[in-house]
């Protein structure tokens, strides 16, 4: 049925793909997407018509793993095109002409790649060959549907071989220039979370095109650029000085840092074999890490200072300005130097002196109205 006939029906439906002839239908087991026959069949009937219908819609499915329907009367499944035996055998192949159903929607590149990752199917040499020729048809597709096959193939079980194989034909270059060789082993070596292995990808590229391209928002490819930038993580920090150990904790957030550790820790990080050295840079530097959390009563934000905003502005005679933000960087940085300054006392006391030395601090009175 057409899409207008379907809404009609269902009081519920929703109208998702109308471009396409796709409505999806909510039940009480899930939503159910209905798409009318492809090939001209509005006025599909049942019968020999319908019959033909639907072998026109599986014509233009894009792997014969895809081209499967399930008759309902009489109950019986469909196979016009060697499905089933494909699947069996773990191969993907194209309806017909490999080159005329990438050509019809060259993101169907990435599908294959991504139905390797996740089910294991091993696209055949037409097929292949057919996915070199659509690599360059990728800039027209848009970026958020190439970001969202990326996403499924970084995160899928084999996602080493789908990278691989975006690699083989030259597909990967178009999505995101620089990508090195051992990108493929180093994200297969990463936890399964999408911006690490993101990153992971994009370890040795200028990422912010590609985040550009992809249409990933401003907060995720911030993120990514700024893990890319920090890495190697344990470069110029010397777990023996638990001052530095503690601003590594204050730069990044937890999750953050244990990519930036293991990104730092994998095989082939460098582009090279598993390096024993960074191996051991990295153990070193989480048992510093785990020295330091141990602590009692750790500071490493401005919110865990004994004074706040308000008690520094007291302690100083002043009211709010860029004064005050500035001391409590200062204070930060003092606790994170040294954990048991962090009361009161300690910190007035290292708050005048470093007001003194600035030429910041009034004689304490009650604040005038002034602005900083």
């Amino acid at each position: 049925a057409p899409p207008e006939v379907v809404l009609a029906r269902f009081a519920r439906a929703v109208p998702i793909g109308l471009r396409h002839g796709t409505v999806m239908i909510p039940t009480a087991a899930g939503p159910v997407d209905v798409t009318s026959f492809r090939g001209g069949t509005r006025d599909a009937t049942p019968g020999a018509s319908g019959d033909a219908a639907l072998a026109r819609d599986l014509g233009l499915r894009d792997f014969t793993v895809n081209a499967l329907a399930w008759r309902l009367d009489p109950p019986e499944l469909v196979d016009l095109h060697g499905g089933l035996a494909d699947l069996a055998a773990g191969r993907l192949r194209a309806v017909g002409s490999p080159d005329e159903r990438l050509a019809e929607d060259p993101l169907r590149a990435l599908r294959a790649a991504r139905l390797l990752a996740e089910r294991g199917l091993r696209p055949d040499a037409a097929l292949v060959r057919a996915m070199a020729k659509s690599a360059a048809a990728l800039a027209s597709v848009a970026g958020e549907r190439l970001r969202q096959e990326l996403d499924r193939i970084l995160l899928a079980p084999a996602g080493e071989a789908g990278l691989a194989l975006l690699r083989e034909p030259g597909i990967e270059s178009v999505l995101a220039a620089g990508v090195d060789p051992a990108a493929a082993a180093r994200v297969a070596s990463l936890p399964a979370r999408r911006d690490g292995r993101f990153v992971g990808w994009l370890l040795a590229t200028t990422p912010g095109p590609v985040s550009s391209r992809l249409r990933i928002s401003r907060a995720r490819a911030d993120r990514i650029e700024r893990l890319i930038r920090a890495h190697p993580v344990t470069e110029g920090v010397d777990p023996d000085r638990l001052g530095a150990v503690r601003r590594l904790l204050h730069r990044f957030e937890p999750d953050d840092l244990e990519l930036l550790l293991a990104l730092a820790a994998s095989a082939g990080a460098q582009g090279g074999p598993p390096d024993g050295d960074a191996e051991a840079k990295v153990a070193r530097l989480r048992a510093a890490i785990a020295r330091v959390r141990a602590e009692r009563d750790l500071a490493l934000h401005r919110r865990d200072l004994a004074l706040d905003g308000d008690a520094v502005a007291a302690a100083l005679g002043r009211g709010p300005g860029p004064v005050i933000g500035e001391a409590l960087r200062y204070l930060t940085e003092c606790v994170l130097d040294d954990p048991s300054i962090n009361t009161a006392d300690g910190l007035r006391e290292r708050l005048h002196t470093w007001a003194s030395q600035r030429g910041t601090e009034r004689a304490a009175r009650p604040d005038r109205g002034e602005r900083g």
